[in-house]
């Protein structure tokens, strides 16, 4: 088979940066023995619902096969091939190659060994891409065996099953592994064996996504889902001498422009859905999406995604940023200052001293949240309102208890409370803009909430230079109803003759034509530390900001102003109510 990756790594100030700090997680390793992959943390899922304990062992073996494909491929050293040969037959030694949470029945041990999911699937690719990098160097015992268990674990069952990938970032990342392996092992004629199964997936996950390119799912899974897509498309483009070109679809190059267009500044991204805050990218994909499209930004390279940042350790993600970064590549970024995805519901409009984003959408959407009229604003470094992005991923939050999680419920959002009620989950529970442009956002989400809480609720936003204007018109309801807004920073109730106002970083919330008191909920939850900021704390601390109307009222409005440098919380004066514990500057993690 052709090369389809050179030998050896490109040689560039990045790369030699990459590898030392490569190196130096390679010679801790060669201190330390290869573990076998215990029963008793793999367990603990089925009794428990808690993933984190065998995933960690789990990935730390795949930590391992990058760092010694690198070496291996940086150095002559025979050390280092020994080093991977010994990681190879160990990923060959498991059990399974699929995580614990995606195995249906465990009490059924074969069909348990050969469960392709996300991660059988990239295992089958990595250890096949680790094999052909290294070449002949690698001794054909274990070559061979690495070629038999992706026979058994990935192909066959493959080809012999009627397998249906959920149709989202799985049909990319499975199928996409899956042929990429085949063409490694059985060049461009293995692959057209399996040829329409693939291409049935692929057309499911681009049908995941609208017309206008918005990765309902989030950045991260815009990164993960989309990027498996291009590793597939790019190799059959090149293994079929550019006979099959996925990349010349229109749909697929607005789903390239999603990470620049949700982009607030640096790595700092619109977290809606399951979704982190900060989204370092992923350098090769990106350098590689500027050379196929004109209009794709090359991003800060300080903005990517460093070794040990992505705690998956996937091997395709780093073999690619070493291989399809290039430093002759010139930085760009085209700053959109209103990007609307009309289909997807999304909203985005950045100003010089804030960022705005709102959304209205459906209650069944991919890794949904129940976030309907929601909206967040990031000003200062820091969202002054905030969506809690995701929590850590147990059992509960795929199964039937995912909307008593705050990160999901509507409760954790900014949106209306009817009478004690949220939003409801489903594909009927749904909201749509009505007209939106520069500095004008209006969408009807009365379809969010429960049969019979309202006639209709039609939330509006306004943007000026300094300040955004809320109004919510309740039609038909005799419920009080509670304005929430959701933020990270700590928050001060300020007393006035006319109401209450919160004062909430350098941002003030008021209330204008209704009276009404402002009241605190303090909540803590898990996020998912092991994709955000490593300076966050384990266990964060949340704020839901209510406004309690008691009675109807036709229209209720807010203006949301940037107070400094006018006002400060550095000293909040006496007439104002602090939660308990505050003493005035402190303020929770910011997000960034």
């Amino acid at each position: 088979m052709p090369d389809y990756f050179s030998k050896t790594i490109p040689d560039n100030p990045r790369n030699r940066n990459m590898v030392r700090d490569i190196r130096q997680a390679a010679a801790k390793y060669r201190e330390t023995e290869i573990f076998e992959l215990p029963f008793s943390k793999y367990r603990i899922y089925f009794e428990t619902g808690s993933r984190v304990e065998y995933e960690a062992c789990y990935i730390d073996h795949r930590r391992r096969l990058n760092v010694y494909t690198v070496m291996a491929l940086s150095s002559g050293d025979p050390l280092w091939i020994r080093g991977l040969e010994d990681i190879l037959w160990a990923v060959c030694n498991e059990f399974t190659w699929a995580f614990p949470a995606h195995i249906k029945d465990e009490r059924d041990l074969p069909e348990s060994s050969v469960t392709i999911d996300l991660f059988a699937a990239e295992t089958g690719l990595a250890v096949s891409e680790a094999c052909h990098l290294a070449g002949d160097r690698l001794s054909p015992l274990v070559r061979d065996r690495v070629k038999k268990e992706v026979e058994r674990r990935i192909l066959t069952p493959y080809r012999e099953r009627e397998l249906k990938f959920h149709k989202d970032n799985w049909s990319a990342v499975c199928a996409g592994c899956v042929a990429m392996a085949a063409m490694y092992w059985e060049g461009y004629e293995g692959y057209l064996s399996i040829e329409e199964k693939v291409t049935a997936s692929m057309e499911d996950f681009l049908g995941s996504y609208q017309e206008d390119g918005c990765c309902l799912e989030g950045i991260l899974y815009w990164g993960y889902g989309f990027g498996y897509f291009c590793y597939f498309a790019h190799m059959l483009r090149w293994f079929s001498g550019g006979k099959r070109d996925w990349f010349r679809r229109e749909k697929v190059k607005q789903i390239a422009l999603f990470r620049q267009r949700v982009s607030l500044e640096k790595d700092v991204a619109v977290p809606f859905a399951d979704a982190p805050h900060n989204y370092g990218c992923h350098i090769g994909l990106a350098h590689f999406l500027a050379k196929e499209y004109e209009e794709a930004h090359v991003p800060e390279e300080s903005c990517a995604a460093w070794f040990d940042q992505d705690i998956r350790h996937r091997f395709a993600d780093l073999i690619r940023d070493l291989y399809w970064y290039d430093p002759e590549l010139e930085k760009s970024r085209k700053e959109e200052e209103l990007v609307i995805f009309e289909k997807s519901q999304w909203y985005l409009a950045k100003r010089p001293g804030y960022a705005f984003a709102a959304k209205a959408g459906r209650n069944n959407e991919p890794h949904n949240h129940n976030d309907v009229g929601h909206f967040v604003l990031y000003a200062g470094g820091r969202f002054i309102l905030d969506d809690l992005g995701w929590p850590e991923y147990d059992k509960d939050y795929f199964g039937e208890k995912r909307y008593e999680n705050l990160c999901a419920s509507s409760f954790g959002h900014s949106v209306p409370v009817l009478g004690g009620a949220g939003q409801e989950r489903g594909g009927s529970h749904r909201g749509c803009f009505l007209k939106a442009g520069e500095n004008y956002l209006r969408m009807d989400i009365s379809g969010a909430y429960p049969e019979g809480l309202c006639a209709r609720l039609i939330r509006e936003f306004k943007l000026s230079e300094r300040s955004v204007c809320l109004s919510d018109r309740i039609e038909g309801t005799p419920f009080p109803v509670r304005e929430r807004f959701v933020t990270r920073i700590r928050p001060v109730i300020e007393k006035g003759e006319e109401g209450d106002a919160v004062i909430i970083g350098d941002w003030r919330v008021r209330p204008v034509g209704v009276s009404c008191l402002a009241a605190l909920e303090e909540h803590r939850f898990c996020p998912r530390l092991s994709i955000c900021k490593t300076d966050m704390k384990p266990v964060e601390t949340v704020w839901c900001v209510d406004f309690v109307i008691p009675e109807p009222c036709p229209e209720i409005s807010f203006v949301i102003e940037n107070i400094s440098p006018a006002a400060s919380v550095s000293t909040p004066p006496a007439d104002r109510e602090t939660v308990p514990g505050y003493t005035g500057g402190e303020t929770s993690p910011p997000s960034s």
